[in-house]
C-alpha cells in the first residue's frame, strides 16, 4: 500500500533564513509534484508562516539542541530526561487524528535527545492512526568540539542506542536515516541498526537558470557564507583574508555574517570586529539570514567558495552550503578529512584541500585554488549535472518511499 499522507515533523524550522527552510522545502515542493498532501510543523515562535501555499503547523518549542543539563557528571542524563519529556508533551499537543497508519512521518533534523519521546507518542496512538516513522541523524554531535570536551560525553552514544533499538522493537515500521556515508556508518555502529543514506539535497534552480546571463567577475571573489561558528571556521577569516593580499589578481572576499548577535556566545565577538574593520575593495560583508533569492544570489557571484570546516565534526557531518555549490559548479576550498573534499573528489570535481585544520593551511590552499582556477573550475562544472541528480530532492524521496516496503508490518 502507498503513502497517503506524509506529515513533515521540524523542530529546526522557524524562518527563512539558513539551510532547514530551504531544505524542507524542496522537500515539501517535491512531494507536491508527486501528488502527494504534505502537513508540515515547525516552532512555535515561528518567523514564517506558511511555505508556498503550505501552512506551517506550529508544534515546538526548542530546537533540538536544546541543553538543560547543569552537573558536570550526569548532564547527558538530565538533557535526556527533561528534554525528551518536553518534546513528548510537544508531541502529544497534536491531534491523533491527523494521522493514519498509511502516513509517513518524516522528522529531518533529531539528535538523543528526542528519539525516546517519538517512540513513547507514536506508540501510544491507536493502531489506526500511527504513521510509518523516518528519522534522519544528521549530527554526531558528540563528536562536536565543545561537546568531546565534557565529561561523560560518551553517556551520548549510549542513549542513541538505547532510544533507537527501543523505538524500533516497538514500532518496527521505522526507518533511521542518515545523509552521509560517514554518518550511517557511525550510526549503525552505536545503534546495531540498519541506517538508510539519503542525499542532503539543495534546490539551485535559481542560479542555474540565470547562470549564462552573468559576466566574469573582474577580480576573484572568495564568498564564505551559511551560519557563523567555529565549528565551519569563521574565526580563520581574518587571517585568512590577510594572508592573501598578496595574491595577483588580489582576491575579493564576501563574507556572510548570518549570526552576529549570537557572536559574543560562540566567543568570536572579537572574530567580528576585526572583519568590521576590514570592510573596503577587498571585503564585503552580508548581514543577518538571507531570504533564498539573496542567498542564491550570493552564492552566484562566487568563483571559489571557502569551506574552513573542522574535521572534527565535518569528517562526519554534511554541509548544505558544499552541496548548493557543488551542484552549481563552484570551486571549493576545504579542509582535508571532510565530507565536502570527499564527495568532491569522488564526484571530480574541482575542490582543493588544506593539509590541517589552521588559518595558514587554509590559505595555502586557497592560494592554489586561485592559481589554478581555471582548470578547477572547468572540472566542477563538467561533474555537477550528476551531482545535481544524486543530491536532489526526487533523489531522497526515491530511496526513502523505496525503503518503506521493505518493513514489518507489524
Amino acid at each position: 500500500m502507498g503513502v497517503r499522507h506524509v506529515h513533515l515533523l521540524d523542530p529546526q524550522l522557524v524562518g527563512i533564513g539558513g539551510h532547514y527552510f530551504a531544505h524542507d522545502q524542496q522537500l515539501l515542493n517535491e512531494l507536491l509534484r508527486r501528488g502527494l498532501p504534505v502537513s508540515l510543523y515547525g516552532r512555535r515562535d515561528l518567523e514564517v508562516k506558511a511555505v508556498g501555499d503550505t501552512e506551517v503547523i506550529p508544534v515546538f518549542r526548542h530546537d533540538i539542541f536544546r541543553e538543560v543539563g547543569t552537573d558536570p557528571v550526569v548532564w547527558p542524563m538530565e538533557n535526556f530526561t527533561r528534554v525528551n519529556a518536553e518534546f513528548l508533551e510537544d508531541l502529544r499537543s497534536l491531534d491523533p487524528t491527523r494521522f493514519s497508519r498509511d502516513d509517513l512521518i518524516y522528522v529531518p533534523n533529531l539528535l538523543q535527545n528526542q528519539v525516546h519521546a517519538l517512540a513513547e507518542w507514536i506508540t501510544s496512538l491507536p493502531e489506526a492512526n500511527r504513521p510509518t516513522l523516518a528519522l534522519m541523524f544528521r549530527y554526531l554531535n558528540h563528536a562536536m568540539d565543545y561537546v568531546a570536551k565534557r565529561q561523560n560525553k560518551e553517556m551520548i552514544a549510549m542513549y542513541y542506542r538505547f532510544a533507537v533499538r527501543d523505538l524500533v522493537a516497538r514500532h518496527p515500521r521505522t526507518v533511521i536515516c542518515a545523509d552521509t556515508t560517514e554518518l550511517c556508518k557511525a550510526y549503525q555502529g552505536i545503534t546495531s541498526t540498519p541506517v538508510v543514506e539519503l542525499p542532503n539535497p539543495m534546490d539551485v534552480s535559481a542560479i542555474l537558470a540565470s547562470q549564462g546571463q552573468r559576466a566574469p567577475n573582474a577580480r576573484p571573489v572568495v564568498v564564505y557564507q551559511g551560519h557563523t561558528s567555529p565549528l565551519r571556521g569563521f574565526h580563520f577569516l581574518p587571517e585568512m583574508i590577510q594572508r592573501c593580499q598578496s595574491l595577483r589578481p588580489r582576491p575579493v572576499f564576501v563574507i556572510q555574517v548570518q549570526n552576529r548577535d549570537k557572536a559574543p556566545g560562540m566567543g568570536l565577538q572579537p572574530v567580528i570586529d576585526l572583519l568590521d574593520k576590514m570592510k573596503g575593495p577587498d571585503v564585503e560583508l552580508v548581514d543577518g539570514a538571507l531570504p533564498t533569492a539573496d542567498y542564491l544570489a550570493l552564492l552566484a557571484r562566487a568563483d571559489v567558495v571557502v569551506l574552513p570546516y573542522t574535521p572534527t565534526f565535518y569528517g562526519h557531518g554534511s554541509s548544505g552550503v558544499f552541496t548548493e555549490a557543488a551542484s552549481v559548479g563552484k570551486v571549493v576550498v576545504a579542509c582535508n578529512g571532510t565530507v565536502p573534499i570527499r564527495q568532491g573528489k569522488e564526484y571530480g570535481l574541482g575542490v582543493v584541500g588544506a593539509d590541517q585544520w589552521t588559518p595558514a593551511a587554509m590559505s595555502t590552499a586557497l592560494a592554489g585554488a586561485l592559481q589554478r582556477l581555471p582548470q578547477l573550475k572547468a572540472a566542477s562544472e563538467a561533474g555537477a549535472g550528476k551531482f545535481r541528480t544524486d543530491n536532489c530532492a526526487r533523489a531522497l524521496w526515491d530511496k526513502l518511499l523505496g525503503a518503506i516496503p521493505t518493513l514489518s508490518n507489524a
